[in-house]
């Protein structure tokens, strides 16, 4: 936990970990987003036996598929003959596991079961050959996966979570639409940004009229931290606003939610994957929805252009570290502070 002493004497990362120094980038890849429960998207995406999503995590091509008894198994998706990929990039329905590049097939256990035309090679054994597996899981409707075969089970490490939205029925919700942003920036930088309402005055002249932003709090917990401001009356932004790390955000409303992903692309650029959730997907419900929809959009766009601007004054080589406000952010403190930890502790 983040004591008072540690935060009056807080300082940022080094501008070299937001994307100069690729040493740091490879770290985070294996120590943070190679080990931590990722989401990947929603149980009605896989509704059947064989449909399939895949994902990029880090740079890891993954994919995720329904079995015939019902099972989600998660593996990477790389062909073991010459890293061809087994599923195009996307979604869909499959009834065979067969790498489009040779064709070697594999089972939903991720077994191998045929090399076409191989030949006869020495000592070669199909058990050696099997696809590399991911854990995966599910979490309130929503599709998790962890490439460390090690990690704590989905349903220990998401526990802090269950607790604070417990209270919100977000099975209920339906998804109504999903969006996409790329930015030109870490994904740290974006993170940062995230984890304080400091900047909400300046940037934020649309939301500062919603809440009372000089009130806004970030309460750090373990590896999330909820996000709390007085609401004017009418506002968009009632419910509850939780971050969990590294990179997953739950902005419930009392009638919908946006659940937003931070995935990095590399180490200057971040997509933003939004989807949106709302209790009322009918005629009824569509003004509360555009106005959500609108104000998501408004916001996006003022982070966007703050993200990009830091971004570029980081690699410019002037700035190397700052200080952090006590104040107002514990949160951006407590984020930096998990990234340290976990690139020490894989060191």
């Amino acid at each position: 936990m983040t004591t008072n002493a540690e935060l009056s004497n807080a300082t940022t990362l080094p501008a070299a970990w937001y994307g100069a120094d690729p040493h740091i980038w490879e770290s985070e890849r294996r120590a943070i987003f190679g080990r931590e429960w990722l989401m990947v998207g929603r149980t009605e995406e896989l509704p059947e036996p064989g449909s399939y999503l895949t994902d990029i995590i880090a740079g890891w091509p993954i994919f995720v598929i329904r079995d015939r008894d019902g099972i989600l198994r998660a593996f990477h998706n790389v062909c073991r003959h010459r890293a061809g990929p087994i599923l195009w990039d996307g979604q869909g329905h499959c009834d065979v596991l067969r790498c489009r590049y040779h064709g070697w097939v594999y089972d939903t256990k991720g077994s191998l079961r045929r090399t076409p035309e191989f030949g006869d090679a020495a000592g070669f054994d199909k058990q050696d050959f099997g696809l590399f597996p991911i854990q995966a899981g599910i979490w309130r409707g929503h599709i998790f996966v962890n490439l460390d075969a090690a990690a704590s089970p989905l349903n220990q490490a998401m526990a802090p979570l269950s607790v604070e939205t417990v209270d919100f029925p977000i099975e209920t919700y339906r998804f109504h639409s999903h969006a996409e942003h790329e930015i030109a920036c870490n994904w740290k930088t974006y993170v940062d940004n995230y984890s304080e309402g400091y900047h909400i005055k300046a940037m934020h002249p649309g939301l500062d009229q919603e809440i009372e932003s000089n009130q806004y709090q970030v309460i750090i917990k373990d590896r999330h931290a909820v996000h709390r401001a007085p609401q004017r009356d009418g506002a968009n932004y009632s419910g509850l606003w939780l971050w969990r790390f590294p990179n997953l955000a739950l902005n419930i409303y009392p009638k919908g939610m946006n659940i937003e992903r931070i995935v990095p692309m590399g180490p200057h650029r971040t997509k933003l994957i939004y989807n949106f959730y709302f209790q009322d997907t009918s005629d009824r419900g569509q003004k509360a929805i555009t106005s959500a929809l609108a104000a998501a959009l408004q916001v996006t766009q003022e982070d966007a252009r703050i993200c990009e601007a830091v971004q570029r004054n980081l690699d410019a080589g002037l700035y190397d570290t700052g200080r952090l406000s006590p104040r107002h952010e514990g949160g951006v403190w407590h984020f930096q502070k998990l990234v340290r930890e976990s690139l020490t502790t894989a060191a």
